[in-house]
């Protein structure tokens, strides 16, 4: 036992050898620390040039300790340790406040910590990170600063729009307590310096900006938070002036993960009453699927739909039209029609690592016969085969994309037109009509190489049947697996980039 002592002493200072700790460069000034948590496999010394840069900018006489964990790989169970020591480090002050700040991995950790350990601390700053979603409903102690990059290929801006939603938008808390900042043309490595380890040079994006740039753009907001937070209330101005700028980047995406009906922004009322505190329906669904299905010239379709499991059987709901237009006087007649939705997301999105795409892979919807549409306008006996026998999801499929694609922010259009993957629509599936093979089979989509050219083939499962089909309670239906408004932009944005615009790919476009 002795001997194992003496050799876990003699490793500790081994260990904690790369810890680094800078002096203040000011002198005279009031005195502040930050302990900063390094990201997996980046090593300390890869932030110096930025908490450098945010010495000299402050307004404080600031120190910074930064903890090297074990093999650069942070686990929960090591960071109390770190941070403690490079406390211990520092010669600090007994009235001397402390802020944290942490990059990716050490974001995503140092919030629980600080959560647990440390609710007086007066700010914590994420970078390349956010406040995760079970914060979201509970009184979170430490006001926090979010800051990410739009080009960020591991934490992808997408769950930082989420953020900005929540926090800014919505936020109950005032926006100097949580403010989110996303930094253009930044990704996600540049808030360190070097060489970018495996996992980053794999999954991040190329930046449009310059690491000196990246790197005073961050410090500047850093150091604006850390002097609001000790009460110069006149600095937050810098942040706010890129909280606006931020707004205004994210509305795009907002508008598409709005039209997706999205889980996170709120959740599906299902039988709850409407309130504004939940999501009734899919506004995809009930403004433009239904309609295309519909394929109507005069009579109108009023659509309302409504989330709800598509494996629910009771109550089970269905697709159905509530009247009729026989009358003859079509311009002036309009359908009322219900349809169901149910998003998918990706398994791992449970877990809010911002790693995996965070819009719906699929939507399950059910939606009323183009036929039986028809019929419903007083057309008579409608032929099943002609009204819904081509892919009419895929036609729905293209409208998705388009739409994305003409909502999407003008300089990441132009960038994906110049370095990412398109998405083609192909025929539809099935039909797949016993219930369970339609939920079964998800959405396809097929990686192509067609003429040298990457490109991701979609296409839809659907299930259909005729009005006159045997069993009458599914007559007259036209189901259909749909691509979200918003996985299109998302792909614009972030993952159909990845082939030719991530840091390790050299193909030429």
């Amino acid at each position: 036992m002795a001997a194992s002592l003496f050799f876990v002493a003699l490793l500790f200072p081994l260990i904690a050898a790369d810890d680094i700790i800078l002096k203040p460069v000011k002198e005279g000034k009031q005195e502040v620390a930050l302990v900063f948590i390094q990201g997996s496999q980046i090593k300390p010394d890869q932030y110096v040039p930025l908490v450098s840069k945010l010495q000299n900018v402050s307004e404080f006489s600031l120190w910074v300790g930064i903890p090297e964990y074990t093999a650069d790989l942070l686990v929960p169970i090591d960071l109390s340790g770190g941070i403690k020591r490079v406390l211990g480090e520092m010669q600090l002050k007994n009235t001397t406040r402390v802020f944290f700040a942490g990059h990716s991995l050490g974001g995503a950790l140092l919030q629980g910590y600080t959560y647990e350990h440390d609710q007086e601390a007066p700010g914590q700053i994420l970078l390349g990170s956010y406040l995760q979603r079970k914060y979201r409903n509970v009184t979170y102690p430490i006001p926090t600063l979010t800051v990410s990059g739009e080009l960020d290929g591991l934490c992808r801006v997408t769950r930082i729009m989420e953020a900005v939603y929540h926090q800014v938008i919505h936020g109950k808390s005032p926006n100097t307590s949580f403010p989110v900042v996303v930094v253009e043309g930044m990704n996600h490595f540049q808030v360190a310096s070097g060489e970018p380890p495996f996992l980053v040079m794999d999954r991040d994006l190329k930046p449009e900006i310059s690491e000196d740039v990246a790197h005073s753009t961050v410090a500047t907001l850093m150091a604006a938070f850390i002097a609001t937070r000790m009460g110069n209330l006149s600095r937050f101005d810098v942040i706010s002036a890129a909280m606006q700028k931020t707004k205004t980047f994210v509305q795009p995406l907002i508008k598409g993960y709005e039209m997706e009906g999205f889980y996170n922004f709120k959740p599906p009322c299902y039988e709850k009453p409407p309130s504004s505190n939940c999501i009734v329906g899919c506004p995809w669904t009930s403004s433009f699927a239904m309609t295309v299905m519909a394929g109507l010239k005069e009579a109108k379709v009023n659509v309302t739909d409504g989330i709800h499991p598509v494996s629910q059987v009771i109550p089970d709901y269905l697709p159905k039209i509530n009247n009729n237009c026989t009358g003859g006087d079509l311009p002036n007649c309009t359908l009322e029609i219900v349809t169901v939705t149910a998003n998918k997301y990706e398994v791992v999105d449970k877990f809010d690592t911002g790693f995996v795409p965070t819009s719906a892979k699929e939507m399950r919807v059910k939606m009323k016969s183009r036929q039986a549409v028809m019929e419903a306008t007083g057309m008579g006996n409608v032929d099943f085969n002609k009204t819904d026998g081509g892919s009419l999801c895929k036609v729905i499929n293209q409208a998705s994309y388009d739409w994305g694609m003409n909502n999407i922010g003008s300089s990441t259009l132009t960038r994906f037109k110049k370095y990412g993957e398109p998405m083609i629509m192909g025929e539809d599936k099935g039909p797949y009509n016993a219930g369970p093979l339609w939920i079964w089979n998800p959405l396809e989509y097929i990686s192509k190489n067609v003429s040298g050219n990457l490109e991701i083939e979609v296409r839809s499962i659907m299930m259909r049947t005729p009005t006159d089909y045997f069993i009458k309670a599914s007559a007259g239906f036209h189901y259909c697996k749909l691509l979200s408004p918003a996985r299109v932009m998302e792909w614009a944005y972030v993952d159909g980039l990845r082939a030719h615009f991530s840091l390790n790919n050299k193909t030429m476009v």
